[in-house]
């Protein structure tokens, strides 16, 4: 499949869920939509002709496509990133089988977390099933592999310190 028609799919799932019953950005002030250069939102392969075009785009330190909104943007032109906030689906791999597991992203600084919101079940279902989509492009399935290491780089460090 075309990593477009993929990230296509992906928007689809998540078209008409949200991590909470109502706008979590009532809880911190829409907090993760006011980035800057050091806390944009990572495009995946393809994406990029996707989203607002109000969004400032640029590449990261570490070679990154990055968007950061300015506070306010099309819903329906959201970075896939934003739209699965703050879950991440991780992949993992056992005797060679891919699965997708949803964590919370470690990297997410929100509300939803650290005041242990009860995520919205079918939430959770469409970022599952955004991990399997990403699966099916090779380009889009290598980034979210590197995505997915990053996540249990986290997880391994903070086991260290727990």
């Amino acid at each position: 499949m075309k990593k477009e028609k993929v990230i296509e799919s992906c928007y689809s799932q998540l078209r008409k869920v949200t991590p909470l019953d109502f706008d979590c950005g009532k809880i911190c002030d829409g907090k993760c939509c006011k980035g800057d250069e050091k806390t944009g939102m990572i495009l995946f392969p393809g994406e990029e002709e996707f989203i607002d075009k109000n969004m400032k785009i640029f590449k990261n330190k570490e070679g990154d496509t990055v968007a950061v909104c300015n506070g306010s943007c099309d819903r329906n032109k959201r970075p896939l990133a934003c739209r699965i906030y703050p879950l991440f689906p991780l992949l993992t791999s056992t005797e060679g089988k891919d699965a997708v597991e949803v964590i919370f992203d470690y990297r997410a600084d929100c509300p939803i977390i650290s005041e242990g919101y009860d995520i919205n079940r079918r939430f959770e279902k469409a970022v599952r099933r955004v991990g399997k989509y990403l699966l099916l492009n090779e380009e889009t399935k290598a980034y979210y592999k590197e995505l997915s290491q990053v996540q249990e780089d986290c997880i391994k460090l903070l086991e260290k310190f727990l």
